[in-house]
C-alpha cells in the first residue's frame, strides 16, 4: 500500500485535548510515499509524551489509512503507529511557551546586543526583587530566567509579581514599560480560552551612563537613570538636569560618536591674576613661553 519513511520534518500540532500550549496548527501527516492516492486517513488514538518542565515532547498514536488504485477497486486499509517529535523553535517566545507552566513574564529588551555579564546582572536583580513577592507557600514566584542576545525573559508562576517587579526594574534602569496579555490557546470541547498570560515588556534606553548625546541641538552627557528619570550634565549651563525618561525619548536625542575632549578656557586680563592663580610671588619671576 505504501512505503513508510523516516519522519524528518514535523509541524507542531494541536490535536485531541490539551496540554499543547498555545494552539499552533493542525496535524500534518508524516512523510510517507504512497503507491495509491489515500482516500481516508483516520486518527484512531492520540496521547502525549512530556519532557522537562512538563512541556509536550511528542505526540504518539495510531492512524488508519485507506487507499485504492482506482475507483473500481475496493479500498485497502492499514493501521500504523505514528510519533511526532515536537521541536520547539529557538526564538524567545517559543522557548518560554514550551514550559506551559508560567502565568506571567518580564521581557527586558535592549536595542543592542549585550554581554553575558550584563544579562547575568539583570537576572540577579530580578531574582532579588522576586524574593519580596513570595507565593502562598513562601517560595519565590520566579520560575525561570532565559538569556537571549539583547535581553532576558523572566518567567513567573503568578501574575501580580511580574507587573510590580517589572516597574521597579524599569524605574531603576530608565526603561519604558508596556503590559499586554498573551493568548494561551483555546479548548474547543468547552468553547473556552485558557487563561491569558501577562507580558510585561521593558524597553531599555539606547544610551548608557557617560554617553554623549545631542539633545535639542546641545551636547549633554548621561549621568544615570533613577526613579524613571534621566540625569544628565548640561555643558552649556554647567549644571546637572533631570527629566522623565519618556519625555527624553520623545525628544529623539541622537548619539554623538567619537571622543569629545573637554577644555576649560580661562581669560586673564592682568598678569597679577595669573600670579595669584599659580601661587607665585611675582609674575615677573615666571618665564612664559608664548609659543606654547
Amino acid at each position: 500500500l505504501f512505503i513508510k519513511k523516516i519522519w524528518t520534518n514535523f509541524f507542531l500540532a494541536d490535536v485531541g485535548k490539551p496540554p499543547l500550549n498555545p494552539k499552533i496548527a493542525t496535524l500534518i501527516m508524516q512523510d510517507w510515499v504512497f503507491h495509491y492516492k489515500p482516500k481516508i486517513i483516520d486518527i484512531e488514538t492520540i496521547r502525549f509524551e512530556f519532557g522537562e518542565f512538563d512541556y509536550t515532547s511528542a505526540i504518539v498514536g495510531t492512524v488508519n489509512i485507506s487507499a485504492s488504485p482506482d475507483p473500481f477497486v475496493p479500498l485497502l486499509s492499514v493501521c500504523e503507529d505514528f510519533k511526532i517529535h515536537v521541536n520547539w523553535g529557538e526564538c524567545s517566545d517559543c522557548r518560554t511557551r514550551l514550559t506551559g507552566t508560567y502565568s506571567s513574564k518580564i521581557q527586558i529588551r535592549s536595542p543592542k546586543k549585550l554581554e553575558t555579564s550584563q544579562l547575568e546582572e539583570w537576572g540577579n536583580e530580578i531574582e532579588k526583587l522576586s524574593a519580596s513577592y513570595p507565593l502562598s507557600d513562601g517560595k519565590s514566584p520566579l520560575f525561570k530566567i532565559i538569556h537571549i542576545k539583547n535581553g532576558i525573559d523572566a518567567l513567573f508562576q503568578s501574575k501580580a509579581p511580574a507587573n510590580s517587579i517589572g516597574r521597579i526594574f524599569s524605574k531603576n534602569h530608565g526603561g519604558i514599560v508596556s503590559v499586554t496579555t498573551e493568548f494561551a490557546g483555546f479548548d474547543k470541547s468547552k468553547w473556552k480560552e485558557y487563561p491569558r498570560k501577562v507580558v510585561v515588556l521593558i524597553s531599555m534606553p539606547e544610551f548608557d551612563p557617560d554617553d554623549f548625546v545631542l539633545f535639542h541641538d546641545k551636547t549633554i552627557q548621561i549621568v544615570q537613570y533613577k526613579d524613571a528619570k534621566v540625569e544628565y550634565w548640561d555643558f552649556d549651563r554647567k549644571i546637572k538636569e533631570k527629566m522623565p525618561v519618556k519625555s527624553f525619548i520623545e525628544a529623539k536625542p541622537q548619539m554623538i560618536k567619537g571622543v569629545i575632549e573637554q577644555f576649560q578656557i580661562i581669560n586673564f586680563e592682568q598678569k597679577e591674576t595669573v600670579a595669584q592663580i599659580m601661587n607665585i610671588d611675582s609674575f615677573d619671576t615666571l618665564y612664559i613661553d608664548t609659543k606654547t
